[in-house]
């Protein structure tokens, strides 16, 4: 091979190095300046549906993974002991009511005579009338308080949907006991999905607020969302240094040629989801930040 053609064989060997240069350092610029994460996840918000009163199910309209609407009824507690409990209110507001005309009609039956003749009635008896009076009094709000309470409980027996969502992993069945403050069912509010990207922590400082994100599901490869981001999470659970069972820290060791980047959560608010996606909670999503850089 002559000496010109060695050159020239040089000349395309450094000048392919250089091209595979550039591209390799437009290619880790492009990845350092804009973020781009295979760590994504569908979330959203999660309503433990919890009744405020016990009770047996006494009807259950709804069934696993059923769309339902806000107000929709999701299941009714037997309402029965609850009517029952509001009869008794009303019984015991009607003595209340009774025992207030007795104790008005004997304050103002002394009072009527203790103007017309001071000594048939003492200041002593006639101050303890107006005092039963005031106590009888009470008694009717109280009585009246109870029964708003009582008509309340009945109220609570039907539990309804409070946002529009999806009902999942539905395990209450007819006439299971529910418990008053214990969640019964889980709905997803189907309004509230977003996008959690996890990014490695040398990514973040690149990442603003209403950068322009674009989001790809692994169940939807060829129909990607837009969103913009709409938060950057200030903390991650510590894993070193957590009591053991003997109270010590646990620290894990480390090995500093492997140190691996941590990963800090961004929230990303969707903006367009194509027609035919159906977001699904915890699903997996790519994520790529515009930083505008």
């Amino acid at each position: 091979m002559s000496k010109g053609n060695k050159i020239f064989g040089y000349l395309i060997t450094l000048a392919t190095v250089i091209a595979a240069g550039y591209v390799l350092g437009n290619m880790f610029s492009e990845y350092l300046f804009q973020p781009w994460t295979r760590d994504g996840q569908v979330r959203a918000q999660i309503i433990k549906i919890t009744p405020r009163v016990s009770g047996p199910v006494a009807e259950l309209p709804v069934h696993d993974n059923q769309k339902v609407q806000q107000g929709d009824l999701l299941f009714r507690i037997d309402p029965r002991t609850y009517e029952l409990a509001i009869e008794q209110a009303e019984a015991k507001l009607q003595q209340a009511l009774a025992s207030e005309l007795v104790k008005q009609d004997q304050a103002d039956r002394g009072e009527q005579l203790h103007r017309k003749d001071r000594g048939a009635i003492s200041e002593q008896a006639l101050v303890r009338k107006k005092n039963d009076l005031l106590v009888a009094q009470s008694n009717v709000l109280v009585a009246r308080s109870n029964l708003d309470a009582a008509r309340l409980n009945l109220d609570f027996t039907e539990v309804r949907a409070p946002v529009d969502g999806y009902v999942t992993n539905l395990l209450l069945r007819f006439g299971s006991q529910t418990v008053a403050n214990q969640p019964a069912l889980a709905l997803i509010d189907s309004n509230s999905f977003w996008i959690h990207g996890y990014f490695k922590e040398t990514q973040v400082e690149y990442i603003q607020p209403d950068n322009k994100a674009v989001i790809t599901l692994m169940s939807y490869p060829d129909a990607p969302l837009e969103g913009i981001v709409e938060s950057i999470g200030w903390g991650i659970a510590q894993q070193d240094g957590a009591p053991a069972a003997d109270l010590l820290p646990a620290i894990q060791p480390s090995f500093d040629w492997i140190r691996l980047a941590q990963r800090i959560p961004v929230r990303i608010r969707l903006t367009h989801i194509p027609d035919g996606v159906d977001l699904r909670v915890g699903t997996s999503a790519s994520v790529f930040i515009d930083t505008g850089k």
